[in-house]
């Protein structure tokens, strides 16, 4: 097993996962970092089911601020950067060949050159917002509409990459994954 942790959560892999915290990589702080402005989401996964872009959000004790940052478009603002500035981080790291990130932007452009949608299957590409809230609040009805809304609005914003978009947290996060996350107080 691989284990990752941001804050209070730990994220478990299947040790056939390729897996890293991008955001704090070696290319990322030491390169893509110095742009002004870049973002990165926090958990590059690899597996069998294709590419995962993975962004934590623990929202414990503060679901007011981010109900409210939710419902004016914040936070959704700020996921879509990372994404894009991940992606071309990737890109930016395979013209470099960086050993660190091979496996992730191998996936994405390995033999990209010669390649078209006809001769290879379509790379699979997930971005997962983690949001992890207190229990009592997320069974709130008005809160259930807020993530509907925004996970709508999610998968408008990053339709031109050809993503699948989702919202999970660690009671719902999909079995077929095959991970797991513990929450540490």
């Amino acid at each position: 097993m691989t284990t990752l942790t941001e804050k209070t959560l730990t994220f478990i892999f299947p040790d056939n996962w390729e897996v890293i915290k991008y955001d704090e990589s070696h290319f990322f702080r030491n390169h893509i970092d110095k742009c002004q402005g870049s973002k990165a989401v926090d958990i590059l996964a690899l597996s069998e089911l294709g590419l995962f872009l993975i962004e934590i959000k623990d929202i414990r004790g503060h679901e007011i601020e981010y109900k409210q940052r939710l419902n004016k478009g914040e936070i959704l603002f700020d996921l879509t950067q990372k994404v894009r500035d991940t992606i071309q981080g990737l890109y930016a790291a395979y013209r470099c060949q960086v050993e660190e990130l091979a496996p992730f932007y191998n996936y994405l452009y390995a033999n990209s050159k010669y390649a078209t949608l006809t001769t290879r299957p379509q790379r699979q590409i997930t971005v997962i917002l983690f949001l992890e809230e207190n229990r009592p609040f997320k069974m709130l009805k008005s809160f259930k509409e807020i993530r509907s809304r925004f996970k709508i609005k999610m998968r408008n914003q990053l339709k031109y990459l050809n993503v699948r978009c989702d919202i999970y947290n660690k009671d719902n996060i999909p079995k077929q994954f095959g991970w797991d996350v513990i929450i540490f107080q």
